[in-house]
């Protein structure tokens, strides 16, 4: 008992160093942006057209910190980052923190709901078409999954504002509302972009759920069960899909993952005010502080999403943890 406890904190402090490692190299590529991106942040401040001085360039400058060597400019930024200081928006000076911190929930919120659905819809699916392998159902789930995959997000999107919005009237086509203004009214709101978003992971997750289900519901231990029997129906609860649950965990933490950084078109097409909103109006204004900022909080929600993952995996099969370690 005390050598497995040893075992989960010896692989937690080597997951968590290892992620460590990861955002500190995503950070470093995301200073470099600042370099890579074309246009100059002074002369966005100053505002080009008013044809600024050189002294005002110079001292504008010396505000930003711009005129320092790189690698003190860097070690400026880093060690402001680790305080949860990006700076501020070069268009109004509010701090790029509060940027992130107020669309960022959005993001997580839409991308949560989303797995959330997927789940719900996937999971079942899967299981039924790999209890009727080769029937009509299967065939049928089989299809749908293979349209679901393939009908891309701002498609699907649109043609559910056709639908559920301007032809029914159930729901609003598109907009944000606080939860502290109207619950009912935020969560009317959030069901066509996250259902929007689920479309795609359903289809991937029944497919993942029918597979691995198949595998495992031909393996040997399963005849035995069946042979002593077992009910079916806690063979396939209790054991099978148990079994079959490191897979379908995988591509659901994979794809949360894909969908906090790939909510850009549903946030665009039902005007939700997340992360990715925000990253894409910084990049088309050159508000280098706030690209950096946005970034570097995706980057570190995909890494802990992974690192997430990485622990379910071991605690659902401790095998893996024995072979790694």
């Amino acid at each position: 008992m005390r050598a497995t406890l040893l075992g989960v904190i010896f692989l937690l402090g080597r997951k968590l160093l290892v992620a460590v490692v990861q955002l500190y190299v995503v950070a470093t590529l995301i200073f470099s942006i600042m370099y890579i991106m074309p246009g100059d942040p002074v002369l966005l401040l100053l505002g080009a057209d008013s044809n600024p001085t050189p002294e005002a360039i110079a001292a504008m400058r010396h505000q930003l910190g711009l005129d320092q060597p790189v690698l003190a400019q860097y070690f400026d930024w880093l060690w402001n980052a680790l305080h949860l200081d990006f700076g501020s928006s070069l268009t109004n000076g509010y701090p790029v923190a509060g940027y992130v911190a107020e669309n960022l929930p959005r993001t997580l919120e839409l991308a949560l709901t989303a797995i959330v659905i997927a789940i719900l819809v996937g999971v079942p699916l899967g299981i039924a078409a790999a209890l009727k392998r080769g029937s009509a159902r299967d065939t049928i789930l089989t299809s749908l999954a293979t349209v679901g995959i393939s009908v891309p997000v701002y498609i699907a999107g649109t043609l559910m504002v056709l639908f559920f919005s301007i032809k029914l009237g159930w729901l609003p086509a598109s907009g944000y509302t606080d939860v502290s203004r109207s619950l009912s009214l935020h969560l009317s709101k959030l069901v066509l972009p996250a259902a929007t978003l689920g479309i795609g992971l359903a289809a991937s997750i029944a497919r993942m759920t029918r597979s691995s289900m198949l595998e495992i519901l031909g393996r040997d231990f399963v005849r035995a069960l069946r042979a002593k029997g077992m009910p079916e129906g806690q063979i396939i609860w209790q054991h099978v899909l148990r079994n079959a649950a490191i897979p379908i965990i995988t591509i659901i933490g994979l794809q949360l993952g894909n969908l906090i950084g790939g909510t850009v078109l549903v946030e665009a097409v039902f005007n939700w005010p997340g992360l990715s909103t925000l990253l894409v109006t910084a990049v088309s204004a050159r508000n280098y502080p706030l690209v950096q900022g946005a970034m570097l909080a995706i980057a570190a929600a995909f890494i802990l999403i992974n690192l997430v993952v990485e622990l379910l995996y071991n605690i659902l099969d401790p095998r893996i943890r024995r072979k790694r370690s």
